[in-house]
């Protein structure tokens, strides 16, 4: 159990770093090549996600999806991770029912977000 809680400290720290380090060298590149790809990249998904207000409601519809999209992303990995477990139970009754209660929380957790979602998009539609 020790070894898999390490295995998956060090496998989460090497995601990490391998999406958080490329943006930081890039940033600081002498080459104006690779500034110019990088910064015509953003560009390109900031005109994608729409015009950028700069009042308060804007930024915190931003957040609010930023939110709720790392919500749904952690939600696919927690029933990734229940199906694995569930296929790999080999016939052990314990390990059959902790993956069926991960995704039934998972999925639970999914629809009172999706609601959540639902209530703030609502309200601030109506505010803006």
């Amino acid at each position: 159990m020790k070894r898999k809680k390490i295995l998956f400290n060090i496998v989460s720290l090497i995601i990490f770093f391998y999406t958080i380090t490329p943006i930081s060298l890039i940033c600081h590149a002498d080459n104006e090549e690779a500034q110019r790809l990088f910064f015509s990249g953003v560009n390109m998904i900031e005109n994608e996600m729409g015009a950028r207000d700069n009042d308060l409601l804007s930024q915190i519809r931003l957040i609010v999806n930023i939110v709720y999209g790392l919500i749904g992303v952690i939600f696919f990995i927690l029933i990734i991770y229940g199906g694995i477990l569930w296929m790999t139970a080999g016939g052990k009754d314990e390990q059959v029912k902790k993956a069926q209660n991960i995704i039934q929380r998972v999925t639970i957790g999914l629809f009172i977000v999706v609601l959540a979602y639902a209530i703030t998009y609502f309200i601030l539609k109506r505010i803006l």
